[in-house]
């Protein structure tokens, strides 16, 4: 599959457009929930140091921890 844009404005909205489709605040719920239940379990199983699960877990809430509008939670 070509797609074939004529100025750069069009590639970045057509991009834009697939983004908004698969980060949509339910899909950025339900992956919050994994990430930071993966985190737990990458802690437990010695993957992760303890003390990094402290530094991490902010930069999931950043990303992903959104309300149903899609704006971030106050927490």
């Amino acid at each position: 599959m070509t797609d074939t844009y004529t100025t750069r404005r069009e590639r970045r909205a057509a991009l834009r457009a697939k983004g908004a489709t698969v980060l949509t605040p339910a899909f950025r719920r339900w992956a919050y929930g994994v990430a930071a239940a993966a985190l737990g379990v990458a802690v437990f199983g010695g993957w992760v140091p303890p003390g990094a699960a402290p530094v991490i877990l902010p930069l999931i809430m950043a990303a992903l921890y959104v309300d149903e509008s899609g704006e971030p939670k106050a927490s």
